[in-house]
């Protein structure tokens, strides 16, 4: 038997908005935590620390510019997606990353390295656990710097499989 629609109505309480507050609550990008990955928003050329094409990039704010979303297409064929948030309960910013392979990768944990925005992520691979990190730095106007590491032995050691230089591409 199939529960009435009255009945899922009153199980979920309705949006503050709708119990009679007569305004909307504030976008978050009243709150400047919100704003602070900025710098990342545009149209981009990515390379190498040498010079070489490596994709490129298109990130846009979402929700009022509650969320960055990215959309990335790589010269080596992988392409994927993220959605990135300032999570005020928690007071950081987040990641969640998905490619056309399906490997998901959850950055739960992020932290200002001065102007460097450093996220972390936890997972378990075949292998054993794995820990990610992934920073963010505007270099200047128009160049963002995006460097990536993993550990297989709880930090020990670490490889760094990325070092990307986003360039801002020109306007048109």
């Amino acid at each position: 038997m199939r529960p009435r629609l009255s009945a899922l109505l009153l199980a979920f309480p309705a949006p503050l908005f709708a119990q009679g507050q007569t305004q909307p609550p504030p976008s978050c990008m009243t709150h400047p935590e919100s704003r602070t990955f900025d710098f990342w928003v545009g149209e981009w050329d990515v390379t190498t620390p040498q010079g070489q094409p490596a994709g490129t990039s298109s990130v846009q704010r979402l929700l009022e510019g509650c969320a960055l979303y990215e959309n990335w297409i790589g010269k080596g064929g992988v392409s994927g997606k993220s959605l990135n948030g300032y999570n005020t309960g928690l007071r950081m910013w987040q990641q969640f990353w998905i490619d056309q392979t399906g490997r998901v990768t959850e950055y739960r944990q992020s932290e200002w390295v001065g102007d460097t925005l450093r996220f972390t992520a936890h997972s378990t691979t075949p292998q054993g656990s794995m820990t990610q990190v992934m920073s963010f730095a505007k270099i200047d106007a128009n160049t963002v710097r995006q460097w990536g590491a993993v550990s297989l032995d709880d930090g020990k050691t670490w490889t760094s499989p990325w070092d990307l230089y986003y360039h801002r591409k020109a306007r048109t």
